[in-house]
């Protein structure tokens, strides 16, 4: 039997991380996280690293060679066009390799968590896509915990679409605004009417 591929996206700080842990460890349900391939090609056996630092500098290089996540951030997420030149090297590469994970898998549903799966215009490739939602001063407050400021913190939100654009645009829907046992809840439910390996 086919795999049934889906989709997951929502906004920043809106709970995915959460979301694939249940999917993963709860439902043993194969989830790749895209940002982890992003993250693995910042490093210093990145097979574009030559190309990050041709267009961004050395300067975003740390001691140990690999890149300083934190003032990338400061150069790109506050100028569109240089995200993008960011988005050109790196998006690629990161397609490909979740579009290979995908043809490997063989359970009856395995998830894709791609945060800018809309703003890439990939929602066609999947058997549908789980959008996670959340309000954004939750999703401000939990920027903040995490070491941003409230500047860097709109400036990574408005870098995306408006949650609720995606969620408009999404197959499910599931709001992340209360307690993390009611998150558990609604993927749980979610996992029991949509997975083929459920009945």
């Amino acid at each position: 039997m086919k795999t049934c591929i889906r989709g997951l996206t929502g906004g920043i700080a809106c709970g995915k991380s959460e979301v694939e842990k249940r999917l993963r460890h709860h439902w043993q349900i194969p989830v790749l996280d895209t940002d982890s391939l992003g993250h693995a090609l910042l490093k210093a056996d990145s097979p574009v690293l030559s190309q990050l630092t041709e267009t961004f500098g050395e300067d975003i290089l740390n001691k140990e060679g690999d890149v300083n996540r934190r003032l990338l951030g400061k150069k790109v997420f506050g100028d569109p066009g240089e995200r993008t030149k960011l988005n050109d090297i790196v998006h690629p590469v990161i397609r490909s390799r979740w579009q290979h994970w995908c043809e490997q898998q063989t359970a009856p549903m395995a998830v894709v968590s791609i945060p800018l799966l809309y703003e890439c215009g990939y929602q066609s490739y999947f058997d549908g896509v789980l959008c996670i939602g959340a309000p954004e001063s939750i999703m401000i407050q939990r920027l903040t915990s995490r070491g941003l400021d409230q500047h860097e913190a709109l400036q990574r939100i408005r870098s995306q679409w408006p949650v609720k654009r995606k969620m408009e645009l999404a197959d499910w829907v599931i709001n992340n605004d209360f307690t993390l046992d009611h998150l558990h809840e609604q993927v749980d439910r979610w996992v029991q009417l949509n997975s083929p390996g459920t009945t």
